[in-house]
């Protein structure tokens, strides 16, 4: 790692750690303080976020998806990108950084404690493809986050059988959360659809077939077809509110043990990229 990037990421991080105080201060407080403060700092964290995915991109020769640490640093990056986009859309969801922003500084100190060095990419990771699968993977988990955090407001929200407390009231109504969360399940769930269209190109390219049902093949279509199950079930049966929600927190443990848990368990089959020395492209 340059000292560039060591310094932005150690600022990513205390950013990202300390805006996350500020939503639980907002849940503590039961209200919404010192707003502009914390926008600074959110925003200081991403711009840094930003400087370490694009350094680390200039100083190793290539997108930041060789390593854990690259791919978390790009993931945490996504997060936090979505989640200000979506701020910005919709109202009144703040709070969703109490998820999306511990997400991303938890992942961050995940990568770098496994492994900050740069590796040379091998030819099976010298493909247009695998950029493409890669980055629509991550987007689709930072939408999924997002998704996830809104369902948790929810249910949070819901709890309260009778008159919402005061310290509920700033969060948005159960129907915009509902809606919310849909609509960045929708989205992820185009994103995933690339990915996995990207991915069997991509495989075509190394073992010359479309699809082997590897483990992390086989998970990442299980955690589609999961999502597009919550989506079918919402368009088509009029699924919504608590059930929804709690569908959508499972749907993301697929994505999460697709993307991360399938490679840590058995890492031997997972795909065995550096074996491969003959061109891809």
């Amino acid at each position: 790692m340059s000292k560039t990037e060591v310094l932005f990421f150690w600022i990513t991080v205390g950013s990202y750690i300390g805006a996350t105080l500020f939503y639980i201060a907002w849940f503590a407080r039961g209200k919404v303080f010192a707003e502009k403060t914390e926008k600074v700092i959110i925003w200081a964290g991403f711009l840094a976020n930003t400087v370490v995915v694009v350094t680390r991109s200039v100083t190793s020769g290539h997108l930041p998806v060789r390593t854990l640490y690259e791919l978390n640093i790009t993931v945490a990056w996504l997060a936090v990108g979505v989640y200000l986009a979506a701020r910005r859309i919709y109202s009144h969801t703040g709070p969703v950084g109490l998820i999306s922003v511990p997400f991303a500084f938890l992942v961050m100190g995940w990568g770098y404690a496994d492994n900050p060095a740069i590796e040379p990419l091998t030819a099976a990771y010298k493909s247009n493809w695998l950029v493409v699968h890669v980055l629509f993977a991550l987007l689709s988990t930072a939408c999924y986050v997002f998704a996830a955090g809104t369902s948790i407001l929810y249910l949070i929200k819901n709890s309260c059988k009778e008159e919402t407390p005061d310290r509920f009231r700033f969060l948005p109504e159960l129907s915009r959360l509902d809606r919310i969360s849909v609509q960045l399940v929708l989205v992820g769930f185009m994103a995933g659809t690339v990915m996995l269209l990207s991915g069997s190109i991509w495989a075509k390219l190394l073992w010359g077939s479309y699809w082997s049902w590897d483990p992390v093949e086989t998970w990442s279509l299980l955690s589609w077809l999961v999502y597009g199950i919550y989506l079918h079930l919402h368009f088509t049966f009029g699924w919504k509110g608590k059930k929804l929600a709690w569908l959508c927190l499972g749907c993301l443990l697929t994505n999460i043990i697709s993307f991360w848990a399938v490679g840590i368990v058995t890492p031997d089959t997972y795909h065995n990229l550096d074996l491969i020395t003959r061109p891809v492209d």
